[in-house]
Order: structure tokens, then C-alpha cells, then sequence
């Protein structure tokens, strides 16, 4: 029987209030354990994330047994390889070129809390920020609005607004316009990443490229000149974002594809 839209709204809202439940109780205790400030942000984002990933892991393990999925597909397999082959690329570009266009745009000034929230981020350690924004926050991140909030979506509607609806999600939830349109957009790529790969790990191996060159470029200064205005900079950043959507549509074109056409 199908189901009502009150309904379906709430398997869509309950594992998002749930997240930010313990998520925010778990970041609490992590400050009071570590300090609030920035310098030690990143580890108790840490440590809030892990205490999370299981609460997450739940929901999206109950849809998994739903849908009959009862033993994991296997993680290395040369399809694998082959779709983790053309994701890093993929993500590296993209994800260059957004944040590059981004930075240029009037949007960074307009948004203090983005500006506050970078300063967390990267006061830390380059390890813990490797760690935590390029491998443990990808993780949790993707089980919940890809794994569970986009799988869901997914089941109840078709390809496009399913798509659409999640990266708003994934973008609202940062709470600020900057992490919006950058996360919105980056939304879309990891959503059709997991379901080009038929797997959550496309998405989490897009995710993860994206975070860890972003903290490689803030840490180490690599390309980080080409974020600033200019003809040559502009022209390159668009040269990234172009080939990437270019390689994003000749993977999705690959043979097998997992989209419904």
C-alpha cells in the first residue's frame, strides 16, 4: 500500500532529527571534554562523528534489510576500481572549480557564519583536519543524507526530484548561504555518483576527494592563488568545473549504468 505523504515526510524528517540530536549531545560532551575552541573543533568533531556513524548506521541498515539487500556487496571488485577510477577525478575537479568560483563570488562576504565555521575548521592539525573532514565526517555524512535520506527519496519518487530534494537537504542543513550552494551542487554529483556505482561508496569516495583537496589547498597553499580574482583564474576555475560535469556525463554514459534512463 502506499504511502501517505504525511508519512512519507516524516521517514524523511525522523532520521534527520535523530541525527541532529545525537549529534549536537555528542559535540556538547566532546567540548566539554576537549574545550570549545577552534583549535580543538576538528577533534571533537571527531569524536561526536564516531559517536554518531552507529545511530545512522541503523537506519540505514533496517532500509537495507527492507529492501532484501541482506549481505553488503562486496567492496573491491574491478568494477570498483574502475568506478572509484573515474570518481576522483570527477570530485577533484569539480570540486575545485566550485570552491574556486565560490570564493570569487560576493557570497563569502555575505555570510559571517561561513566565515566563523572555516576558522573552526582549520585551526587544527593538518592529520586531524585529513582525518575528520576528509574521511570520518564523509562517512557519516554520506549514510545519512545519501544512504538513508536519499535512498528513501529514491523509493518514493523518481530520479530527478529525488536528486534535487536531497541536495537542498544536504545544502539547507550547513546553515549558511556559502556551504549552501556549494554543498547543494556538490549534492547532486555525490547522489548520481552513488547511483551510477549502485553502491553508497561512490558517493563516499567523491565526498571524501572533495574534502581532502579542500584541506590540502587551505593547509599546504597548492592552488590556492588560482581562488582569486582574476581573467586567468576565472577561466581556469571554469576549466575544472567544465571537465569535470564533461567526465561526470561520460560516466554516467559508461555501459551498465545503474540510472534508469
Amino acid at each position: 500500500m502506499k504511502k501517505t505523504l504525511p508519512i512519507q515526510i516524516w521517514e524523511i524528517v525522523y532520521p534527520l532529527g535523530i541525527y541532529f540530536v545525537v549529534a549536537n549531545i555528542a559535540m556538547f560532551l566532546a567540548q566539554m571534554l576537549f574545550g570549545p575552541s577552534n583549535e580543538s573543533y576538528m577533534l571533537c568533531q571527531i569524536v561526536a562523528s564516531c559517536f554518531t556513524i552507529p545511530f545512522v548506521y541503523r537506519f540505514f541498515r533496517q532500509d537495507q534489510i527492507m529492501m532484501g539487500i541482506l549481505k553488503p556487496k562486496p567492496w573491491i571488485s574491478k568494477e570498483h576500481m574502475v568506478n572509484v577510477f573515474w570518481i576522483i577525478p570527477i570530485a577533484a575537479l569539480i570540486g575545485i572549480g566550485l570552491n574556486n568560483i565560490i570564493q570569487m563570488s560576493p557570497l563569502v562576504h555575505l555570510s559571517e557564519t561561513y566565515l566563523q565555521m572555516n576558522q573552526a575548521f582549520y585551526a587544527s592539525s593538518m592529520g586531524l583536519e585529513l582525518l575528520g573532514s576528509a574521511f570520518v565526517t564523509p562517512l557519516l555524512e554520506e549514510l545519512l543524507y545519501r544512504g538513508v535520506i536519499y535512498g528513501r527519496l529514491r523509493r518514493m519518487m523518481n530520479l530527478v526530484p529525488a536528486i534535487l530534494i536531497s541536495a537542498v537537504i544536504f545544502g539547507a542543513v550547513h546553515f549558511n548561504v556559502v556551504q549552501f550552494v556549494y554543498a547543494f551542487l556538490l549534492g547532486i554529483v555525490l547522489a548520481l555518483c552513488m547511483e551510477k556505482s549502485g553502491h553508497m561508496y561512490g558517493a563516499v569516495v567523491a565526498h571524501m576527494t572533495a574534502n581532502g583537496i579542500a584541506v590540502i589547498r587551505t593547509e599546504t597553499g597548492f592552488l590556492q592563488q588560482t581562488a582569486e580574482v582574476g581573467v586567468g583564474n576565472i577561466l581556469f576555475s571554469i576549466g575544472c568545473l567544465a571537465s569535470g560535469i564533461i567526465l561526470l556525463v561520460f560516466y554516467l554514459r559508461r555501459k551498465n549504468s545503474n540510472i534508469d534512463q
